[in-house]
């Protein structure tokens, strides 16, 4: 289960869907039991077996039996572990859109849970566009100026793009910076704790 695996044009189409991933998640991290499995999902049995029974349909993943009480045998499904998805088989016509259909469901999401914590604040938004220093900035804000305390306050939220001049040597000494405090923190994961959504982008290139 440890080799990689290269997906076909269906098992891409599978593995790419974003609303299968949590049960991908928890299939590629240990087998379970169709029960075990809509337990996690909270979904029903029968939702369960139907997802499961396309993953073995596509060979993705395997199902064994297990003998139990009274005689009884349950299946259990497994899953490698490790995938290559190339682009060429899912029908995406260039890498852009490939890229595309996986990035944006997300940054949508990500939205979402930001607009939730805006909505937490007031219920009233908008943008502000501001000279300052030379340069022009877009910046979100109420109607009584850009949110500059809740973005560069104690509270844990973010929700930022800017732009800097830097040499290749500086910006990947950013880079690195960047990881290493990521790095730091991943160590205090907590799983009891709140979740929280990292997302860092960092390219050449200007985005106004």
């Amino acid at each position: 289960m440890d080799d990689v695996r290269t997906a076909n044009a269906e098992q891409a189409a599978l593995l790419l869907d974003i609303k299968l991933r949590p049960l991908l998640d928890f299939l590629m991290r240990s087998e379970c039991s169709a029960s075990e499995a809509a337990a996690h999902l909270s979904v029903s049995l029968q939702r369960a077996h139907y997802l499961l029974g396309k993953l073995v349909q596509a060979q993705m993943a395997v199902v064994e039996r297990q003998n139990a009480s009274a005689g009884r045998a349950i299946k259990r499904y497994s899953m490698p572990g490790r995938w290559f998805i190339p682009y060429e088989v899912t029908g995406a016509e260039t890498l852009e859109a490939f890229a595309s259909a996986q990035l944006i469901p997300r940054i949508e999401i990500l939205i979402g849970h930001s607009v939730r914590v805006l909505r937490e604040r007031s219920p009233h938004w908008g943008f502000w566009l501001e000279s300052s220093a030379g340069s022009v900035n877009f910046l979100i804000g109420t109607q009584h100026g850009p949110a500059n305390e809740l973005f560069l306050g104690d509270e844990p939220f973010l929700l930022n793009i800017g732009r800097i001049h830097l040499s290749r040597e500086k910006a990947s000494e950013l880079k690195r910076r960047l990881l290493a405090v990521l790095e730091d923190f991943e160590t205090e994961d907590t799983p009891s704790a709140p979740e929280y959504t990292t997302a860092l982008m960092f390219v050449r290139g200007a985005v106004n």
